[in-house]
């Protein structure tokens, strides 16, 4: 029998009619992701090859990317259904043998809050069994509302294995405004008019771009980022080994506003919808820094000092399918 290692859920901050909703730049894949990497916790990957159930919304989504953003010996089951079939495949989960991911993803398309869950298992952990969703919830509709049931019903030891957005978090909700939607398919430009990055070659750098990780040198110390393969102090390639950087908790150290007319082609369709959008350049850790578009926030919201966290977001379209990056999102005051 499998362990519960942990679970991670994720909720959008926007709301629109007493629900939350997705933002704009949000669908099931970046819903998803959030979850999976709440779930995956600290170390960044799983220990090996680890298999994928995906319920709900998130049978729709880009398996390529999943397989990326997870690792390369994922093994990815999509799937579809209501609650009764999520709680079958979380049940089955934790009968397995083997490591593996429970994914469930709602957009809100119903009068449900749209979000993710996802549940980690592994064989042999140093955990208690989960007994917590054992049974449906009853009234429960979609994955964040059945999850928060039974996080409520969960044992103290299962309790502390949920991450995430599990309590209600109604007071920090924003409205999302009336002429704001999030855009349902990528726009139907063909082709990129600026830098062309193929899709093998966009895939690759998943680890660096998705994931922050970056490569310190053993002989000076240096921290490279993203990973070149070379260190950028000294010049050498050995001696350099993978680190993983913070997702949450970079200071920006500096913003600027792009407007109509001054951002990338790519970006046409974003600025037509929502219209202008802020870019911070972000310390990720001493000697790292990214620079990352900013969304959730008002307009001056984020200001050079200010803590964020990062969510992978929707960002342009190319050939049809959406191309997805790190975005910069507010966090509380300390």
């Amino acid at each position: 029998m499998a362990s519960l290692v942990r679970v991670g859920v994720y909720v959008p901050v926007w709301e629109r009619g007493g629900h939350r909703v997705p933002g704009p730049d949000e669908d099931a894949f970046t819903l998803a992701a959030t979850a999976v990497e709440r779930a995956i916790g600290d170390g960044g990957d799983p220990r090996g090859p680890i298999w994928v159930d995906l319920v709900g919304d998130a049978g729709g989504i880009d398996l390529a990317a999943l397989s990326a953003f997870v690792g390369p010996d994922a093994e990815i089951h999509p799937s579809s259904g209501a609650d009764a079939d999520l709680v079958s495949v979380v049940r089955s989960a934790a009968a397995s043998p083997a490591d593996g991911l429970v994914v469930a993803a709602d957009l809100g398309r119903a009068a449900v809050d749209a979000g993710a869950v996802a549940w980690l298992f592994a064989a042999g952990a140093p955990t208690v069994p989960y007994a917590g969703g054992a049974d449906s919830a009853p009234g429960a509709r979609g994955p964040v509302a059945l999850a928060r049931s039974w996080a409520a019903r969960a044992a103290p030891a299962e309790l502390r294995r949920w991450v995430g957005d599990v309590a209600s978090i109604a007071s920090e909700a924003r409205p999302l405004p009336t002429e704001v939607a999030p855009t349902a398919a990528p726009p139907s430009r063909a082709v990129s008019e600026g830098a062309l990055v193929p899709r093998p070659q966009y895939l690759e750098a998943v680890p660096g771009h998705w994931r922050f990780r970056a490569e310190r040198c053993s002989h000076c110390g240096r921290i490279g980022f993203p990973a070149r393969g070379r260190c950028r102090e000294c010049g050498r390639d050995d001696g350099l080994a993978e680190v993983g950087l913070p997702l949450d908790g970079g200071t920006v150290v500096a913003t600027t506003w792009i407007g109509k007319g001054g951002q990338p082609t790519e970006f046409d369709p974003q600025v037509e919808a929502t219209g202008s959008f802020g870019v911070a350049l972000v310390d990720l850790a001493p000697g790292a820094r990214a620079t990352l578009q900013i969304t959730d926030a008002a307009p001056g919201e984020l200001r050079i000092g200010s803590r964020v966290g990062t969510r992978l977001r929707r960002s342009y379209s190319l050939e049809g399918e959406w191309r997805y990056a790190r975005k910069a999102v507010p966090l509380p005051a300390r």
